[in-house]
């Protein structure tokens, strides 16, 4: 009994490992996202980058339906304390589901919210570039607690989002990934509807989180954490 107790124990772990990218292709998706991370920094830093991109804010900021409709409806769950539900919900869902791998999921959070904040905050103080409320007059916040504040590139929201759902990608079933993509988008789309970001912000921002979730897969990869009987 003991003897098939542990080999289900070794084929539920060896399962585990494999369901995670290997190092070789989380390091060319890692070069992919450092280099989009490259060229949205050097984008964002050219002279006339805010003017390039003004039309596109202003017509995002209130765009027609279908596109106007969801945003409105869905704006009031990117509020700060809303947003925080949602983000506890989806990882009570996902830590439901994980069982066995619930402490490789708990890893992944972390490292991942670690790297897209690191990255992050870093390159925001390194470029210094402003947002769209402070460049373009009358741009509608849509109801944001206050005007966003701080620097512009990259888009810190969009970084976590995007980190959280490629971090969690190996262990999330097919609604969660449905789930997960659907709120990432939303949460960028909304982060340009407020005015709060360029796009080229949130591009870089999306190239962080999955950069962070390269991070996240060598981990697991090299170092399982092993399951529990």
């Amino acid at each position: 009994m003991k003897n098939r107790e542990e080999a289900t124990m070794n084929v539920t772990g060896a399962h585990q490992v494999r369901t995670v990218p290997s190092p070789a292709r989380s390091g060319v998706l890692a070069t992919l996202a450092a280099l989009v991370i490259a060229a949205t920094w050097w984008l964002a830093l050219q002279p006339g980058a805010a003017d390039a991109q003004t039309s596109f804010v202003s017509w995002i900021n209130d765009p027609p339906p279908p596109l106007g409709t969801v945003l409105a409806v869905t704006n009031p769950l990117f509020r700060p304390v809303p947003l925080a539900v949602v983000g506890l919900t989806l990882g009570g869902w996902v830590m439901a589901t994980t069982r066995g791998a619930r402490w490789e999921v708990l890893r992944a959070i972390v490292i991942s919210v670690a790297i897209s904040e690191v990255i992050t905050q870093t390159l925001k103080r390194l470029a210094h570039q402003s947002r769209p409320t402070a460049s373009i007059v009358g741009l509608d916040v849509h109801g944001y607690p206050k005007d966003p504040y701080g620097d512009a590139y990259p888009s810190a929201h969009t970084s976590v989002a995007v980190g959280l759902v490629a971090a969690l990608w190996p262990w999330l079933t097919w609604p969660q990934r449905i789930v997960g993509v659907i709120l990432a988008s939303l949460v960028a789309l909304n982060r340009l509807y407020i005015g709060a970001h360029w796009p080229v912000d949130v591009i870089g921002g999306a190239a962080i989180g999955l950069l962070s979730g390269c991070g996240c897969w060598f981990v697991a990869s090299r170092w399982p954490i092993a399951v529990a009987a």
